[in-house]
């Protein structure tokens, strides 16, 4: 018999005598290969004892004001002899009562991973207010920039992948969107992209490009806003080609970035606020000197003014955003204005807040200034405090200011997560070992360590011969196989070219089907076994290398340089769609680059030399890398003859391939054992490492272990 304890933030807690408390640990189980899964235990009960009162400050009291917040999970330690087992969260489910006497409390615990989603919640990208720092004018001479030189891009580019923005407005934008080669034809002002020195404009317009961001870029604003979310560099790290080489497509709403408004308005964010002036106690937080963060804690008590000082006549709107999302929209205003709740509308509810100005013309403030007073609940109504930020001169721009908070797609940081991680198969979990077990110091200590699964299996992985402690008359060998099929593929293949190949070919672009590797019908299979789908909520775009369309030329010289992306649906409109993930390829300047026509207005082109071109492969050239973001082996959009079926790095051969292959073997089994396993392997199990049974090896899939006893239910696959 172990002994327990239990701590709720660093106060150890009543617990039952005859308590059952098990914790249940799962890396990733063959069952549902698309989760990602953490410690837990099922609820149990704790006493309604007075010391356990005091920390649930009576929460069955629903008068109590600053009470137990059973909303948010709180930080707990299990130990087992008084050696810590494992840190993580305490839910507070219900509190039981008995002739209206509080008698039990029931809890939850969970480990430390589960701290991903309990901070990220319902946030979307648009709250990562620190990509706004690569914000930049939306103007034809940083797309024409944007578009061709390494130099000037790095974690900003702007691919060739048109909109459908052309198509919107026949009056204004009287050309079409599609693209297309032809050094033959000199006097048609479209789409074709062959430049010629003749008085009509033709090519790709400025207006019909949005610009792309690295994914890395993302993960790193997601670390600053959330700083206690620290990952691993395992697969996060900038020598990581196939993750450091990924963008994302900035587009937020479908067709055109601007406005489709006679008199355009101009954004400008309004930034640069200083330290605070007065108590600053921990009630609100300026971050990155543009996002005001008011906590939930002190609520209701914060008042909130927004003054805004300028000597011009000239009318502006301010919007301003919580978490990223519109909350309060101020309209025609000129000079000096002193807004507050009345103006937004509402009190300022617990969240992070920005401002932008909007204004067709520019000038100036001279001052912006956040004004917050209330007073703090915990010390009884009293400890009155005041803060206040100010810009400065903060100039309000003329041009259109491309925010990236504001453009890029409208996507939960923990689905942007999810998606990466479903796309290579990454595993997550807190490492909470000080000490390697070859004795070295854990570089990785309290840091999310984020692998690719076959990584985490590979590395650090101990054996344990648990034979003496199993119980050889209580086992079970089971089929290893839950499912018939497993298939990956995307959410959205409906753009105009991935469309037409779901059509034409019966199947979904870069989607695959897996149903073993040593049967031909998966139809055989246990009919009582389900499919199991694994969908990417991305966007999967058929790509298009374009050929010249020149009569005059033969089949073998009618190549050019250029692949593009047509994100535009069946129809040719402007579409929405989900987000785009792609990898971009500089197509430098040479001999072998077919150069393009670029129209900076309708009337106005100029000779683009290099550019990039968006791919779903890593390279264009299979010879350097096969790596690409189909599941299927799909043949590539730019390679020709025998090299466009050469890129066989699909996501499903690179990341999944050998563990559900494994899976589906025939000899494959699922076996559950019962053990009682002593403590000096309760303390240091990983789920990557090994037991072995009676001369037998065996991979964990899941273990559930009763923390006071150490009877242990153990769910294993046999090593192939």
């Amino acid at each position: 018999m172990q002994k327990l304890q239990l701590y709720i933030s660093g106060e150890r807690i009543d617990l039952f005598k005859d308590e059952t408390v098990s914790i249940n640990m799962s890396i990733q189980n063959v069952k549902d290969p698309a989760k990602i899964f953490t410690e837990f235990t099922k609820s149990f009960t704790v006493p309604a004892s007075k010391t356990n009162n005091k920390i649930f400050k009576h929460y069955y009291n629903y008068n109590i004001s600053g009470g137990f917040d059973a909303r948010n999970k709180v930080s707990s330690l299990i130990e087992l002899n008084n050696t810590t087992f494992k840190k993580g969260f305490i839910t507070l489910t219900s509190v039981e009562l008995k002739s209206n006497k509080a008698t039990a409390y029931k809890i939850v615990f969970y480990g430390e991973t589960v701290s991903i989603k309990n901070l990220l919640s319902d946030f979307k990208l648009a709250k990562l207010t620190q990509l706004n720092n690569y914000n930049l004018s939306y103007d034809a001479t940083n797309i024409s920039a944007r578009l061709q030189t390494t130099a000037s891009s790095g974690a900003i580019l702007c691919p060739l992948i048109t909109s459908g923005a052309s198509n919107e407005d026949s009056d204004l934008n009287p050309l079409p969107s599609r693209l297309y080669y032809n050094s033959q034809v000199f006097t048609v002002a479209d789409g074709n992209l062959h430049y010629h020195s003749g008085s009509v404009a033709n090519g790709v317009l400025f207006s019909d490009l949005k610009y792309a961001l690295r994914i890395h870029e993302i993960v790193l604003a997601i670390t600053a806003e959330f700083p206690t979310l620290v990952f691993s560099d395992d697969f996060f790290n900038t020598s990581n080609a196939e993750y450091y080489n990924l963008y994302m497509w900035l587009h937020r709403k479908k067709g055109s970035v601007q406005e489709d408004v006679q008199v355009l308005s101009n954004p400008t964010p309004v930034i640069g606020f200083n330290d605070s002036v007065g108590f600053e106690p921990p009630f609100t937080q300026m971050q990155f000197f543009s996002q005001l963060t008011i906590n939930q804690a002190y609520l209701p008590t914060v008042n909130v003014t927004l003054k805004l000082t300028t000597t011009s006549s000239e009318a502006y709107t301010v919007v301003l955003y919580r978490n990223g999302t519109g909350y309060a929209n101020i309209a025609n205003l000129t000079g000096t204005q002193t807004l507050d709740e009345n103006d937004f509308g509402a009190d300022l509810i617990a969240g992070t807040y920005t401002i932008t100005i909007f204004s067709t013309t520019a000038f100036s403030f001279s001052d912006i200034e956040w004004s917050l007073s209330g007073f703090n609940l915990n010390q009884g109504g009293s400890g009155a405090w005041t803060e206040t930020y100010n810009t400065g001169t903060l100039n309000i721009t003329a041009t259109y200011e491309f925010v990236i908070t504001q453009q890029i797609p409208d996507m939960k940081i923990i689905e942007f997560l999810t998606s990466i991680f479903n796309m290579f198969n990454l595993t997550a979990y807190f490492d909470d070992r000080p000490i390697l077990a070859n004795g070295n110091t854990n570089p990785n200590f309290q840091k999310i360590r984020v692998q690719k699964l076959e990584d985490f299996y590979a590395n650090n992985v101990q054996t344990y011969d648990i034979s003496e402690f199993v119980d050889i008359d209580s086992s079970t060998v089971n089929v290893a196989l839950p499912y018939r099929e497993i298939s990956f593929s995307y959410e959205d293949t409906d753009t105009f070219l991935a469309k037409q190949y779901n059509q034409v070919f019966g199947k979904v672009w870069g989607a695959e089907s897996f149903t073993g590797d040593d049967t031909t019908n998966g139809d055989n299979f246990d009919g009582s076994s389900q499919k199991y789908s694994i969908q990417i909520p991305q966007s999967h775009v058929m790509f298009e290398r374009l050929i010249d369309v020149n009569t005059n030329l033969t089949i073998a010289n009618n190549q050019t340089s250029i692949q593009w992306g047509y994100f535009v649906d069946d129809n040719q409109d402007a579409y929405l769609g989900k987000p785009l993930m792609f990898y971009p390829i500089h197509q430098a300047a040479g001999s072998d680059t077919t150069p393009i026509s670029f129209k900076t207005t309708n009337d106005l082109k100029i000779q683009i030399t290099n550019y990039f071109l968006p791919s779903n492969s890593l390279s264009l050239n299979p010879s350097t890398s096969t790596k690409n973001l189909n599941f299927f082996p799909e043949n590539n959009e730019f390679a020709t003859g025998s090299d466009a079926n050469a890129f066989t790095g699909t996501l499903f051969n690179e990341t999944y391939r050998t563990y559900i292959r494994d899976i589906f073997k025939e000899k494959r089994r699922l076996i559950n054992f019962k053990a009682y396993l002593p403590l000096n392997v309760i303390y240091n199990i990983n789920m990557n490492d090994v037991f072995t049974i009676n001369g037998a090896s065996f991979n964990i899939n899941t273990i559930k272990i009763n923390l006071i006893t150490g009877e242990s239910d153990l769910e294993l696959l046999n090593k192939l």
